[in-house]
């Protein structure tokens, strides 16, 4: 057995980059000679036995399209599946592979005839594009040896520079990168995620369509990084000014992400990453794009979605870079267009406001999670959106004809007459039906027994108090006072936010109004708040934790929060409180803040009540000695949920693991309906759950009788309680605990079915 070596590093990436220049900018040659040429320079330079390129062809299928050192026989005649073979390894796991015995591992193909007997080391890199995989660039010696990261970059530099070759349609024609399911004429159905409802068709673009690099290896590196700092200073300036835009101001979560955005474009340590990308030879785009490379690397990789969620604010500024370094308008190709449909692989919130101008009519997604920013910015804008479409972004071309059905999560591409009579037909129904609901809301929302629900609003944005002068809504249940910081650029001081919550009382009128004090931290960021690195920010330093860490900030919004309630009724709950004596501490500052007012001479509230968010389940046991503490609990049912099953919310591997309406959550519930009510104390409930027909169906039998939900779900609650006899569906719940069904949310569907419940 030949013993394991580690080579010298043979190779020179500035060198290599400037043969292949010579290659691709040279004499005119065919399309497989450049292949050829590519295949021999990088063998010589690497010092390597074999080099070759496969192309995946129909979405499952590699062939080999080029080698050197290989049998040349083998070309076009050796085919490997998606996945088959080290080479299939590396195209689906869509990371690079580095073997030093190839024949030992696990997932080792034999391929009779290439001449690949005795060759044992083996480096493997995908040839990717937009995220997809267009095929895979490999090299093999006949000696065992470890490659060095330095040739796997270089190794993924060059494939950087072959996916612009082979998505230009000059190797391939560019329906070949397509999936083979399917043909393009034929109407095509597809399953996702619902995350808004809604009903549309419209004409699909794709979200910053593939800019076309003609220039992948620079002549000039110091004229290449003045190119490249110049579209540097041109991105973050048209930041700026989309942030100043007076469209923006009222909405507050996405002129945060924008602010983010902003605050990460200043970054110094990605814009580097790239420089030394253009000082090895590569021209600026092609650098912008190897970064983008070994970001999505990292997407893939990660399993913490707040870390991706960082990642893909990395991937949308390195978009709007590529798009000034070319010259291209970023949205120029939407110009004149009417009726689009989105598709994106993911979407930022402040980018869905920009097609807004566009008349955007949909948003297909193949990632995204329902508690995204983007999916609550399309609820504001009531814009249906569906999300986890598979590889929706290959089976579709720009200007196909899509219906979005976001009321069952179902794409249709090119539909044919059939579906869009069938989608006519539903866009009327659904008409109607929202028509009779809006109207439901001039009237109380009373069950068909008689028993009065209390409905109030979640509000964060403007959008969402268009329903607050309806009969049927009965207050603000949660104000996230939070937004207006999102939104500043610097700190709020107290007359900013004093006028600012004097503007929610004055648009509630005589209506409460509960306002939460800041929620910040996990992956709720200020820009001019330098927080330290969490590993689990959703369970770590937020909300409460910073504000009694930081007692100036608390201080500060209650001050103002007294002053903007001068004469009226104040109502104060605290977030993420973990123990008692968090909500002792948190009350001791706002008793302090009222002495304060008193000996200032300033006019104090009218009434004072205090709360807690009920979210931290370590709480749900104190509850006792809560109730004697609080005039009213808020139960957020989100992070209840998450924290209760240790499960985030965010994981999209785990969307199909827990359930809201699973018992053992559901009796969480019902223990805690139960010690409330016997202290006489108010809740509501303000999570996802409350705005959920099936899930707010539930909470009402349980014994909850105030719900605070989101405008664009108030008409379907507030139908859905008109539609129940409480007592009936009370009894039905009880009986379902009570036998221990764990089948307990397709039981109430039957039973929501069965007495025509609108659900």
């Amino acid at each position: 057995m030949n013993a394991l070596l580690n080579f010298p590093l043979a190779t020179n990436s500035p060198r290599i980059l400037r043969r292949l220049r010579e290659i691709l900018g040279g004499a005119a040659i065919t399309p497989e000679e450049k292949l050829n040429a590519i295949v021999k320079i990088i063998a010589n330079e690497m010092a390597v036995d074999v080099c070759s390129i496969y192309i995946l062809r129909a979405g499952v299928v590699l062939e080999l399209f080029a080698t050197y050192g290989l049998n040349p026989q083998a070309i076009h005649q050796t085919r490997l599946k998606f996945g088959q073979g080290i080479v299939g390894d590396v195209a689906q796991n869509f990371r690079p592979l580095v073997l030093s015995d190839v024949q030992s591992y696990q997932n080792f193909h034999f391929v009779e005839g290439i001449g690949e007997e005795n060759l044992h080391s083996f480096a493997g890199v995908p040839i990717s594009r937009g995220g997809n995989v267009l095929g895979v660039l490999a090299i093999q010696s006949y000696v065992k040896r470890l490659y060095f990261n330095e040739e796997v970059e270089i190794l993924q530099t060059i494939a950087m520079i072959l996916a612009e070759i082979i998505a230009s349609g000059e190797i391939i024609s560019k329906n070949e990168i397509l999936p083979s399911e399917g043909v393009e004429s034929l109407s095509i159905h597809l399953k996702g995620i619902s995350l808004n409802p809604g009903l549309v068709i419209g004409q699909a673009v794709s979200h910053h369509p593939g800019v076309m690099i003609k220039r992948l290896i620079s002549d000039d590196v110091g004229e290449e990084r003045k190119r490249f700092n110049k579209a540097v200073r041109r991105m973050q300036a048209s930041l700026k000014n989309l942030i100043g835009e007076s469209m923006l101001i009222a909405l507050g979560e996405e002129k945060s992400i924008l602010e983010a955005y902003q605050m990460f474009a200043q970054d110094y340590g990605w814009l580097k990453s790239i420089r030394k990308s253009i000082d090895t030879g590569l021209s600026a785009e092609a650098a912008v794009q190897q970064f983008q490379a070994n970001l999505r690397q990292e997407l893939r990789k990660s399993p913490d979605s707040y870390f991706k969620e960082r990642l893909l604010d990395f991937e949308d500024l390195t978009n709007r870079l590529l798009h000034h370094l070319v010259g291209d308008k970023e949205y120029g190709h939407l110009e004149g267009r009417q009726g689009i449909v989105v598709i994106a692989r993911n979407l930022g919130p402040a980018e869905l406001l920009e097609y807004e101008k566009y008349n955007v009519q949909g948003l297909i997604l193949e990632e995204g999670l329902d508690t995204a920013h983007v999916s609550i910015i399309a609820r504001a804008l009531n814009i249906p959106v569906v999300s986890r479409v598979s590889r929706i972004s290959l089976r579709v071309e720009p200007g196909d004809q899509v219906i979005v059905d976001g009321d069952k999560g179902q794409v249709i591409l090119n539909p044919n007459d059939e579906d869009v009579v069938a989608f006519e037909k539903n866009i009327q129904t659904r008409r109607r039906r929202f028509q009779i609901i809006e109207k439901n809301l001039n009237m109380s929302s009373v069950t068909k027994d008689g028993q009065r629900i209390s409905l109030h609003l979640n509000v964060g944005l403007q959008g969402d108090l268009k329903y607050i002068s309806y009969d049927a809504i009965d207050g603000i249940g949660l104000y996230r006072t939070e937004i207006p910081f999102m939104m500043a650029e610097t700190y709020p001081d107290v007359a900013t936010q004093t006028r600012i919550y004097g503007d929610i009382l004055a648009a509630a009128k005589d209506k409460p109004v509960y306002f939460r004090t800041l929620d910040i931290g996990g992956d709720k960021i200020l820009p001019y708040l330098r927080e330290p690195e969490d590993e689990n920010p959703m369970m770590g330093w937020r909300a409460i934790r910073i504000g009694l860490d930081r007692p100036i900030l608390l201080r500060q919004q209650l001050r103002a929060l007294i002053k903007a309630a001068s004469g009226k009724n104040l109502n104060v709950m605290f977030p993420m409180i973990a123990d008692i004596k968090e909500l002792i501490e948190a009350r001791k500052i706002l008793d302090l803040e009222l002495k304060n007012a008193e000996k200032n001479n300033f006019l104090l509230p009218a009434s004072l009540h205090v709360g807690v968010m009920l979210e931290v389940p370590s709480l749900v046991w104190r509850l006792d000695h809560l109730l004697s503490e609080v005039d009213f609990i808020s139960l957020g049912s989100n992070d209840l949920f998450q924290f209760f099953y240790a499960a985030d919310r965010n994981n999209h591997h785990l969307i199909n693991h827990f359930d809201p309406l699973m018992l053992s959550f559901v009796e969480l519930l019902q223990y805690i309906i139960k010690r409330v009510k016997r202290s006489n104390k108010s809740i509501t409930v303000c999570g996802e759950m409350a705005s959920q027909p099936i899930e707010a169906l539930a909470l009402l039998a349980l014994g909850f009788r105030s719900l605070s939900v989101t405008s664009s779900s108030m008409p379907a609650i507030q139908k859905m309680i008109q539609d129940i006899e409480l007592k009936k569906v009370s009894h039905f719940v009880q009986n379902l605990i009570k036998i221990k069904r764990e089948d307990f949310r397709n039981n109430l569907i039957s039973y929501a079915i069965d007495h025509n419940i609108s659900i």
